[in-house]
């Protein structure tokens, strides 16, 4: 019985669920603006509504800060499906692809520095095991 219980902690605590990956990214992506640390909560905040809110384009932004975390959240949303579908490769393309079109060309460069270290997908992955998809 205790080795059952051991092996769903340990399956639950291996599997981040992807809205908590989408904000993981999310949060990443937050500080890589250079926003003042004491602001990074109320961003991050913002971030996990919108996230559980999932209808982006239903919930307008009520201000500056709520724009940008809609930015940061269409981004992580994006690399996140795609990155479940085809790993960091295909999470890479996708945001490129998606620059100017819907996504924050400035945001997406700094998804696009962050995404290409393998640094970033061994943090995001929960068993450590690279997303070289």
């Amino acid at each position: 019985m205790i080795h059952s219980q051991q092996e769903q902690f340990q399956t639950e605590k291996a599997g981040y669920s992807r809205e908590s990956r989408a904000s993981w990214i999310g949060s990443k992506l937050a500080q890589s603006t250079g926003m003042p640390t004491d602001r990074l909560d109320g961003i991050h905040h913002r971030i996990w509504m919108r996230i559980l809110q999932g209808e982006l384009a239903t919930n307008p932004p009520r201000d500056e800060m709520d724009q940008l975390a809609a930015h940061i959240v269409a981004i992580a949303t994006l690399a996140e499906a795609e990155s479940a579908l085809g790993g960091a490769k295909a999470a890479i393309a996708a945001v490129m692809k998606a620059s100017g079109n819907g996504v924050d060309p400035m945001l997406a460069q700094n998804f696009i520095r962050l995404a290409s270290s393998p640094i970033f997908w061994m943090a995001l992955d929960s068993g450590g095991a690279s997303h070289s998809g």
